[in-house]
């Protein structure tokens, strides 16, 4: 295994084993917090069938008060007994009225002096009274009605309050607990061999406190925090074998990348030594005139079986892979060789190429152009470079000087695809730049697009604000040239003008628009019919 292919395989185990811990970590919190929802829940749910019940008691009283059985008579306690039976987890009613108490019911291993009962408390009503009532083990709900001349108390059974609450698979490690607001005792579930509370315990549960908003009443709900973390988390080996083999995927398109096939690089590598990259031209035309004004060069990968490779999949890896600058001069010594002469013996026309910011900014790149420039015998004040929108400037304080290092040399540098970068307009602003290439996004609906056509009316102020030359990429129709004239576009250049084309192809055309010709001495837009455009009119 080749040092390449260890670091390949290194990042795909990486990425998967990441990914693995990431889903899990993600999926593990998930379930905690369902987890803790669900708890939270349960111990609203305990405090709901709490009130429940203390409302069960409360309307049973104010039955009572309302058909006015006030007094410990004989017809009193045979009603009170009727109340009893109808209501299942009714257990007793008693009544204290004129200094004498009665009970429907004996109940000899409950407390049954009302004065003997633990401390009333009382929640939003101060008339409705709470109370625990304590024999033994077991344990009794008390509401007690305080009246002016009379006290009536409902017993409310709270035994089978809880259990049928607590889920299965909760119910060997978790423990509920209903209490007053005071802390006694109302109801209580422990699970089995449930150890007693000491320090130890509690530092290893988790706690659940629920109040009750019209009752002194309160639920706690402890669970161990191991059960907690594993309950509802179950795993499932053919989601851990999804989950693998996903991250897997992801490795390996991260590693591809990262480290596309070495055969690519060395192809371009190749193809920049044999001269297989050659430029092409796609002429600018002066919209007011109909003339050529200028061609940007473009890179076009001929192989030799005459095979042509789409820029979009040379020019990432060459800027990725530090070729973009061996690829650029290459294609400016062919140039300089086909045309140099031309643009010497015409001054008003321009060259323009493509540098990246990344390109501009470098300290060293200049001097290496300004050598292979020189070598070729390209005159620099027809050059134009074009610092593309679609990389971000890093530094525009560097930016602004190394423009000013450009223009020493009597090269122009234009700003291509404005409006639609990272750079917004504080590059217009701040580099001084001669011209602005518009984007063929916003000449797609210079015609009909009002959103487009206010953006393009920007840019254009701006540019004649700062006395810049206007270029419109992207013309594809004839309607788009003369919109684009109306709206002080100087320049465009696109399909309808003409594809990019070789150099050869290009001097003939300059050529031919030097031909004296009555009309258009354009032969680009003589072919084209004058039903589709007149410019210059």
């Amino acid at each position: 295994m080749t040092k390449r292919h260890a670091i390949q395989f290194s990042l795909i185990m990486l990425i998967t084993v990441s990914f693995f811990a990431v889903t899990h970590l993600i999926y593990a919190n998930i379930i905690l917090a369902w987890n803790k929802s669900q708890i939270e829940d349960l111990a609203a749910r305990t405090i709901l069938r709490t009130e429940l019940a203390t409302d069960l008691a409360v309307n049973t009283i104010i039955s009572i008060q309302t058909r006015g059985q006030t007094t410990c008579s004989a017809d009193t306690i045979a009603a009170f007994k009727g109340y009893v039976r109808s209501v299942g987890a009714l257990k007793d009613i008693r009544m204290r009225s004129a200094g004498s108490e009665c009970a429907v019911f004996s109940t000899d291993h409950l407390q049954t002096d009302l004065d003997a009962m633990d401390s009333w408390e009382s929640g939003l009503n101060s008339t409705i009274q709470l109370a625990v009532l304590t024999g033994g083990k077991e344990r009794a709900l008390s509401v007690q009605w305080k009246g002016r001349d009379h006290d009536v108390v409902a017993v409310i059974s709270t035994g089978g309050l809880l259990f049928d609450l607590v889920p299965s698979g909760l119910r060997p490690a978790l423990s509920m607990q209903v209490t007053l607001s005071s802390g006694k005792q109302l109801a209580t579930y422990l699970p089995d061999n449930y150890p007693q509370s000491d320090q130890s315990s509690a530092s290893n549960e988790l706690l659940f406190t629920a109040r009750s908003k019209r009752y002194p009443i309160k639920a706690q709900l402890r669970i161990d925090k191991n059960s907690f973390a594993h309950w509802n988390k179950k795993y499932s080996r053919l989601v851990d074998l999804l989950v693998s083999m996903i991250g897997l995927f992801l490795g390996f398109l991260a590693a591809r990348a990262l480290f596309p096939p070495l055969g690519a690089i060395e192809e371009i590598d190749a193809a920049i030594a044999n001269g297989e990259f050659t430029p092409y031209f796609q002429p600018i035309i002066d919209l007011q005139s109909s003339q050529i004004s200028g061609f940007e060069m473009l890179a076009r990968w001929i192989k030799p079986d005459g095979e042509i490779i789409s820029p979009g999949r040379f020019i990432p890896l060459a800027e990725n892979f530090g070729r973009i600058d061996a690829m650029l001069f290459s294609l400016l010594r062919s140039a300089g060789l086909s045309l140099a002469s031309e643009l010497r013996a015409n001054p008003s026309l321009k060259l323009t190429f493509n540098v990246t910011p990344a390109q501009f900014l470098d300290p060293t790149f200049l001097p290496r152009l300004l050598g292979v420039l020189k070598l070729v015998g390209l005159p620099l004040k027809s050059l134009v470079a074009e610092i593309t929108e679609r990389q971000e400037i890093a530094d525009l304080d560097l930016a602004s000087q190394t423009v000013a290092q450009y223009h020493k040399y009597g090269i122009r540098i234009a700003i291509d695809d404005a409006g639609t970068g990272h750079n917004g307009l504080s590059s217009i602003q701040t580099l001084d730049v001669g011209t602005l290439k518009l984007d063929k996004i916003f000449i797609d609906g210079i015609v009909d697009n009002q959103r487009s056509r206010q953006m393009i009316e920007l840019l254009v102020n701006l540019a004649r604000q700062y006395q810049m030359t206007i270029v419109a990429e992207g013309i594809e129709q004839p309607e788009q040239a003369v919109a684009a004239l109306a709206m002080g576009i100087s320049e465009g250049q696109g399909f309808y003008f003409s594809r990019p084309i070789p150099a050869k192809d290009l001097l003939s055309l300059l050529d031919e628009q030097r031909q004296p010709l009555v009309q258009n001495n354009c032969p680009i837009m003589r072919k084209k019919s004058s039903r589709d455009l007149s410019i210059a009119s």
